[in-house]
């Protein structure tokens, strides 16, 4: 399996679980349902945790799909530019999200965090919207090695 491939399965954790959980968490505190609020934060840590192989991933499939000749290297440091600023607020809502599931009496922690949740979901997005200007198709330097052309 490619670094490509690699990263496509591993990124959508983050998305969906830091959306998910911002949305059930928040939706939680507007309804005053702590188990929700609880939920939401045991999906930020999930996604946080998920968010270094996501990273990384992208990381090594860069140098991969930028040696295609049909993608441009400015999509793909765009992209790379804007995954490290939604990694920052991804990863540290995944932590404070654990620590906040220990210190359960803290409300105002749990608000901060599904907040703080909310704006590392919008900044995955931003960060998924440049990168599927990526174009993914067959790697063409791989193919003439294998085909000794």
């Amino acid at each position: 399996m490619s670094w490509e491939h690699l990263h496509i399965v591993s990124h959508s954790f983050p998305i969906v679980l830091a959306a998910s959980g911002s949305a059930v968490g928040l939706y939680g505190w507007a309804r005053g349902r702590e188990p929700l609020e609880l939920w939401g934060l045991v999906a930020l840590v999930i996604a946080g945790a998920f968010v270094a192989p996501a990273y990384l991933t992208g990381l090594a499939a860069a140098d991969v799909v930028a040696d295609r000749t049909f993608v441009r290297p400015g999509i793909v440091q765009t992209h790379r530019f804007w995954a490290t600023w939604a990694a920052v607020p991804a990863f540290t809502a995944g932590a404070l999200a654990a620590f906040a599931l220990h210190e359960r009496d803290d409300r105002r922690l749990r608000r901060f965090v599904l907040l703080l949740g909310l704006f590392a979901t919008f900044m995955i997005g931003i960060a998924a919207w440049q990168g599927s200007k990526i174009v993914h198709g067959p790697n063409e330097t791989a193919a003439a090695a294998q085909s000794g052309g």
